[in-house]
This record gives C-alpha cells, sequence and structure tokens, in this order.
C-alpha cells in the first residue's frame, strides 16, 4: 500500500496466509517509510534483517507463524506499537533493551519459539503494554518484579518455561492502578518451576476471569477469595448447578491429589504415593525408593547405560547394592555418588522425595535441564552439581534451605555455595567454605557450577596472584605464530616440490590449475612423465630393446603428423629445447591441480569451419593407471593433420582396433611387447619419406609436438 499523499511511497506491506515462501529481502530497511510489516501465516525463512528491524517509521510487525530463524531484534522505531513474531525458529535471548525506546508498545508476542535466557528489566520501560507473551518458549529465572507497575497490562502469558521463584505479589496492583478501563483479565502461569504460595493479594484483579497455576511447585493452598465462579468457569461450563463444586479446584488440585491437568476433577494420592504441591498435573509421587531410583536412572540415562560397572538395570539387584548408592542399617538411601558416570538426561524431581538422602554427588556428568526445586525437601548436607550442562539459577528454596554445603551457617544463606552461577567458574563449581569465590568468566559460559570456562581465553590473570593460566593475548599471539610457520612451512614444501618436478621433467602447473591454465613448456630435455611411473614400468619389463635408452636419456621421441601420408612415426627429437611450440596457437594441456576430484571431464567437439577439437587421452603406456583426458584444439589445421591427430588420439588412447603400433624389432620379434618405434630412415610400406619430411620445423604453427619417452 502506497501513501494517499502522492501514491508512490510504500507505507504498507500485508500479505498474510498466502504460503509466500521466501526470505525477507534486505532491500525492505530502503522503504523508510513503512509502517506495516504483515506477512503471517507464509512459509518466510531465515532471518529478520537489520535493516528492516532498524525501519525508523515502524508501528506494526508481524510475522507470526512462518520458519523465521535467528534471534530476536532490537527494533529501532519509537513508535513501534505491536510486534508479533509468534510461532516460529527464534532462539537466542530476548535484547537487554528490548523495551527500551518503546513507550507505544501495546502487544508483544513471541510464544512458541525457543528463546530462553530471563526476562530483561527493560520490560518495564513498555509503560502502555497490554499484552505479553512468551508462552512455550525455555526462559528461565524469575519473573521480574515490578510488573505491578504496568498499569494497562491486561494479558500476561508466561506458561511452559522454566521460571522458578515464587509469583509477585505485585500482580495484583494492576487492578488498583487500571482505571482507564484496563485490568489484569488472564494470568497464565502453568508448567513452570514457580514455589511458594500463591498471594493472597491476587484476589484484589477484580477482572480476572483466567488464573492457571497447575504444574508448578507451589504449596499451600489456593486463598478462598481466589475460589470465584467467573474465574476459569470453563471448567464447571458442563456441571449441573445443583452439584457441589469447590471453585478452588478450578485454579489448581490441593496437595495430596492430582488430575490430568492439574485442576478439576482431582483425584486423591493412594497409600503408597504423595504430592505436596497445588495442581499436581498427571499421577501423584510414589514414594518407594526402588521407583524413585528407577526414576532417575531412565531420566539420567537419555544416551544409554553409564560408563563403568553399573548394575542399576540387573534384575534381582537390590537398590542398596546399586552402584554409588549408601543405606543405613535401616536400608534406608542415605547417599548417591555418581561422579563422572557418563549421566545424560535431566535431574527428575522424584530424587527430592528419598526422605533420608544426605549426599547427592552427581558432578562432572553431562546433565543438562535445570535443578529441580524438588531438593529442598530431602535433608540434604551435601549437593554437587558442577561439571555439567545444567542452565538456569538455584531455586531460590532450595538456597534458603540450611545445612547444604555449609549455607546458612551464622546466617549467610547463598546459592553460591549450591553452584557458580552462569558466566562464572571456580575450580570446584561452587563456593567453598574457604572462601574461594566463583570468578566471572570471559567467554560468557551459559552453565551453572562450571569448573573452567567454556573456551580457553579465561582471564585467569585478572583474578588474583594465585590463579594460573594464559589470558587471551598469550593464546591470540601462540596462534598467530603457529599459522606463520605453518603458512611458510606449506610455501617450503610446494617450492621442493616443483623443483623436484622440474628436475624430474614433470609439467608444472602454473594456474588454479596454473595462471594461464596451461602447462610450462619442458626445457630439461627428459621425459614429462613421473619418474616413479616410469622407473615402475621398466622393472616390470622382462627385457628391452638392446641400444635403447633409459628414462632421462636427452634422446626423445617426438610426434608430429607427416606432411604426406596418413602414417604417424616416431623420431628421435634432436633439437635440444622443449618439443611444445610456443607460438600463437599452441596447444596447451590443462591439468587439475594435486588435490582436486579426478572426475572424467567431457568434452563435446566444437562446430567451425577451421578447427579441429579431439578428445585424446595422453599417458605414457596404454595399460597404466597414471592417464589423464586432455582436450586439444588446433586452429588451422587441415584434413590430413586432422586425421593425423586422430590417430595420434588412437594411439595414445590405448585404442588396438585403430592403427596400433605392432610390437617388432629389427633384432627380432618380440610379441609380448606393447610399442614399437620404427626406424626413421625407414620407409613404411605403401608410403614415401623423404628426408625434409622429418626436418624439424619448431616454428610451425601446423605441428603439434608432445614429449613421450624413449624405450
Amino acid at each position: 500500500m502506497c501513501d494517499t499523499g502522492d501514491g508512490t511511497t510504500v507505507v504498507s506491506i500485508d500479505i498474510p496466509g498466502t504460503d509466500l515462501s521466501a526470505t525477507i529481502p534486505h532491500e525492505l530497511g530502503q522503504l523508510k517509510s513503512l509502517h506495516t510489516l504483515v506477512l503471517s501465516e507464509n512459509e518466510i525463512r531465515g532471518r529478520i534483517p537489520h535493516e528492516v528491524s532498524d525501519l525508523p517509521k515502524l508501528e506494526k510487525i508481524n510475522l507470526a507463524n512462518n520458519l523465521i530463524t535467528g534471534t530476536v531484534p532490537s527494533f529501532a522505531s519509537e513508535v513501534l506499537g505491536s510486534v508479533d513474531l509468534s510461532g516460529n525458529l527464534l532462539t537466542g535471548h530476548l535484547p537487554e533493551d528490548f523495551g527500551v525506546g518503546h513507550p507505544l508498545m501495546k502487544l508483544y508476542d513471541v510464544m512458541k519459539n525457543s528463546i530462553s535466557g530471563t526476562i530483561p528489566a527493560s520490560v518495564l520501560e513498555m509503560t502502555n503494554l497490554q499484552t505479553l507473551s512468551l508462552t512455550r518458549n525455555a526462559f528461565s529465572g524469575l519473573i521480574p518484579k515490578g510488573l505491578g507497575t504496568l498499569q494497562y497490562l491486561r494479558f500476561l502469558y508466561l506458561d511452559n518455561n522454566y521460571f522458578v521463584g515464587p509469583i509477585p505479589a505485585d500482580l495484583a496492583h494492576l487492578d488498583v492502578k487500571n482505571v482507564n478501563g484496563g485490568g489484569l483479565e488472564e494470568v497464565w502461569l502453568q508448567e513452570n518451576m514457580l514455589s511458594g504460595t500463591v498471594p493472597a493479594a491476587l484476589a484484589a484483579a477484580s477482572k480476572l476471569v483466567d488464573l492457571f497455576l497447575d504444574g508448578n511447585k507451589l504449596t499451600g493452598s489456593v486463598p478462598r477469595d481466589l475460589c470465584r465462579p467467573e474465574i476459569n468457569s470453563d471448567f464447571f461450563s458442563k456441571i449441573p448447578d445443583s452439584q457441589d463444586r469447590d471453585y478452588c479446584d478450578s485454579i489448581a488440585c490441593p496437595v495430596s491429589t492430582a488430575a490430568f491437568e492439574g485442576v478439576y476433577p482431582c483425584s486423591p494420592c493412594r497409600e503408597t504415593s504423595s504430592n505436596p504441591y497445588l495442581g499436581r498435573v498427571g499421577e501423584c509421587i510414589d514414594l518407594s525408593q526402588e521407583d524413585i531410583l528407577k526414576a532417575f536412572y531412565e531420566a539420567t540415562s537419555f544416551s544409554g547405560q553409564w560408563k563403568g560397572n553399573v548394575n542399576w538395570n540387573d534384575d534381582g539387584v537390590p537398590v542398596c547394592s546399586y552402584t554409588g548408592v549408601t543405606c543405613d542399617v535401616n536400608g534406608d538411601i542415605i547417599s548417591i555418588e555418581l561422579r563422572d558416570r557418563g549421566l545424560t538426561g535431566s535431574i527428575p524431581d522424584e530424587i527430592g522425595f528419598l526422605k533420608y538422602l544426605q549426599v547427592l554427588d552427581l558432578a562432572d556428568n553431562k546433565l543438562q535441564g535445570f535443578v529441580p526445586s524438588d531438593l529442598r525437601l530431602a535433608p540434604l548436607n551435601s549437593l554437587d552439581i558442577s561439571g555439567n550442562k545444567i542452565r538456569g539459577i538455584i531455586p531460590p528454596k532450595l538456597c534458603f534451605k540450611e545445612g547444604i554445603n555449609g549455607n546458612g551457617e551464622n546466617g549467610d544463606y547463598n546459592c553460591q555455595r549450591l553452584a557458580c552461577p552462569v558466566g562464572t567458574y571456580s575450580l570446584t563449581g561452587r563456593e567453598g567454605a574457604d572462601y574461594s569465590m566463583c570468578k566471572p568468566c570471559a567467554d560468557g559460559s551459559i552453565f551453572l557450577g562450571q569448573k573452567e570456562c567454556m573456551t580457553n581465553s579465561m582471564k585467569k590473570g585478572v583474578h588474583g596472584p594465585h590463579d594460573k593460566g594464559m589470558n587471551v593475548n598469550g593464546i591470540v599471539g601462540i596462534t598467530a605464530v603457529l599459522v606463520i610457520v605453518g603458512v611458510a612451512v606449506s610455501f617450503f614444501i610446494a617450492l621442493r616440490m616443483r623443483q623436484m618436478q622440474a628436475k624430474r621433467g614433470h609439467a608444472v602447473a602454473t594456474s588454479e590449475y596454473g595462471s594461464d591454465g596451461a602447462l610450462r613448456a619442458n626445457t630439461v630435455g627428459v621425459s614429462s612423465l613421473p619418474g616413479s611411473e616410469i622407473d615402475s614400468y621398466y622393472s616390470k619389463q622382462a627385457a628391452l630393446e638392446e641400444g635403447s635408452s633409459l628414462p632421462g636419456s636427452e634422446s626423445l621421441w617426438s610426434i608430429r603428423p607427416k606432411k604426406k601420408s596418413n602414417g604417424i612415426y616416431l623420431q628421435p627429437n634432436t633439437v635440444g629445447e622443449s618439443s611444445f611450440p610456443d607460438t600463437a596457437e599452441d596447444i596447451k594441456f590443462p591439468i587439475p591441480a594435486k588435490g582436486r576430484p579426478a572426475s572424467k571431464p567431457t568434452y563435446r567437439p566444437t562446430r567451425g569451419t577451421d578447427s579441429v577439437n579431439e578428445s585424446i587421452k595422453a599417458s605414457a603406456f596404454p595399460t597404466g593407471n597414471s592417464s589423464r583426458n586432455i582436450s586439444r584444439k588446433v586452429k588451422g589445421a587441415s584434413d590430413a593433420e586432422a586425421a593425423a591427430l586422430a590417430r595420434a588420439a588412437s594411439v595414445f588412447g590405448g585404442d588396438e582396433k585403430k592403427d596400433s603400433l605392432q610390437p617388432s624389432t629389427k633384432q627380432s620379434e618380440k610379441k609380448n611387447e606393447e610399442w614399437d618405434y620404427p626406424d626413421p630412415n625407414e620407409q613404411s610400406p605403401g608410403n614415401s619419406v623423404e628426408d625434409d619430411d622429418w626436418k624439424a620445423s619448431p616454428d610451425s604453427s601446423k605441428e603439434v609436438w608432445l614429449d613421450v619417452p624413449k624405450i
């Protein structure tokens, strides 16, 4: 759509649901007046170009339900009011400044992506925000305090992530401050790892119609003031009014119960199981030690059985005899030590329900996921999760549990006693009782409890006098030196190889295949075939003609078309120079560079009245393995010369049916020999050979000279 004023300025692009398959062109950034971009419900791929996110007048961008990859960009427009990037393949974190400079933002929707990290505090700068949707991503950390200051917020969707910690009580302030027809209406927090209790202050949200809290680690009970018929009324839509109902069940099932969705209808736990949480989804937790360890083994064997001699999966083995398990005299599990056992997967919630567990050592494995807050239920005094790939933060309820790794001594509660936070490291992966500190990583490590930074770019030298290690400048310097040495050695080797090739008489390429795609002239006066192949050939011959020259002899055989016959003869090259012509019509042989695939190129004849295009196979010996396809084009060749070239192709191509040279010599007939070199002074049957026919004429543009070894 163009501006109605001038009719030429593009101000809107609105193409939803047209099965458009494309990428977003960078050229859209040239539309400086564009205020609307809608490409939703298509097959848009690739990243969002920064030229688009930098558009200064953009008011609405909707790229929902496509195949867009990359990260969420920072948008530059200060008049931007709506961003919908939901249903794509976005990864990474939200920009720390994603809320800066957007006072008019009303909708921010990135649901159904794979975005991780925390919610940046800059969200509070979007003072007109009405809808914030982060559903079904991989967000973690705490729900920011201060969301209650967003007085126009009506819809908050944070479900199906990995948020931990309490529900901010100031969410209730939203309703108090909403005096302009707004009011908090929907809050979706289900399927996270939130802990604590449900804030009673939420009852102050008078316009609240949806409040979903199931699938968390919340304890206590739902405040009765929240249990109103209008909240989550859909769950009772098919229940007769005459039937008794507990409206609290529509928010979350009570403790010691469970349900398919964590809400009404709720079922009580069996005697052998338990559930301490509100809104338990699925079944209650089995308290049997054997079942808990079975769940633990399944959750940590994602890539197969653990390392070493492990009997956890063996039949008939009692749990107290499991590898790494220690029980007390009563048969209760008090310790699980599985350091460096190759565990993969995640730590299951059930492990926290071992009532007597005091020691849990899972260090130096390959565990992922997040630390379950259920661990606070076990009487742990030692916990080691260092050296894994665990993300997020230590759940606050676990941080405030006294006794774990000395935590809480003298009133000092510190999450770093359990694991160094993301972006830091220590030699033990946590802060020790000796006050060894978690130190920052230069590479921005993203895992909890790291014993070293992810790369070798640790700036250990800046952390203290006792740290040892190489800083970034040292690593870069050594790398640069190694690269220079490697280049110099490679150049020296290549130079030596070219010199050796020249000494042997090899044709040396001077392009990619050489600088001009051709072969240099062989000026050494020896065979241009590899010496190793020639030597190998001669070592396999039972006998040679008496008086024949060995490889490396200065006497070469050259082949050229006869002027007065259709036969092709060989003559000693006595010119003493390279047998390759040096005129403008030289025949050049492109040779693939060493290391390229040995594919067989296909050559097609070129039409023309003054050219002959022949594809021949040049090789020292027809039965050898060093054959190479060569395409040659001789301009101005006569019919006789073309026929001569064809016969040359037959000879070097090993075609036994077309005028192949017969093995014979003056001394004896040897049927086992493959080659015959006629005496140049002897006349070929049926042909008259004159001395002038064999005179070397290197300046002739009608002649073709090839180096072949004398045998």
